[in-house]
């Protein structure tokens, strides 16, 4: 599953996930062939999930199993409310 080796994932946190892990941009590295999922799981904030998390990998929206590569940028977008 895993080669061994590691990469740098770019993360965007907004709205109150950013108040939540306590910042809006975040440089982590994880071992290569993560989905969106497990960086979730790494970050503890896989509850996020069920309450309609959006991801975006590199500008683009992208599902919960999507393999990740090193220097992506992935933006976690929680869901909107208000009036």
């Amino acid at each position: 599953m895993n080669d061994g080796g590691v990469m740098e994932v770019t993360l965007l946190a907004f709205g109150p996930l950013a108040e939540i892990v306590n910042w809006k941009r975040e440089q982590i590295t994880v071992e290569n062939n993560q989905t969106v999922t497990q960086v979730l799981h790494i970050l503890k904030i896989e509850d996020w999930i069920e309450k309609g998390l959006i991801v975006a990998r590199n500008g683009i929206h992208c599902e919960l199993d999507t393999k990740l590569e090193n220097g992506d940028e992935l933006a976690l977008l929680p869901p909107v409310s208000g009036g």
